[in-house]
């Protein structure tokens, strides 16, 4: 799916346990939230990004390469 450059980006890294919620309830019911977030969850778990559930239960996703993303109900935003 995306070319890893020649290095392998894999980490331990795991989901906050508020995530898998907020990830459900963010994509609940639209197909098309749900394909986005499968390819998110796939860059986290490929150590590419971390996400993080704020307070508010937006998503806050910061990839390795510095950019920052806040994911919200309606858009996403990129902060960074």
């Amino acid at each position: 799916m995306f070319s890893r450059g020649g290095f392998d980006a894999r980490t331990s890294r795991r989901r906050p346990p508020r995530a898998d919620a907020a990830i459900v309830a963010l994509a609940e019911d639209n197909p098309d939230k749900t394909l986005v977030m499968a390819h998110i969850s796939q860059l986290v778990a490929d150590g590419f990004a971390v996400w993080d559930v704020l307070d508010s239960g937006q998503i806050e996703v910061r990839f390795n390469s510095g950019e920052t993303f806040l994911l919200a109900e309606t858009t996403i935003l990129r902060l960074v």
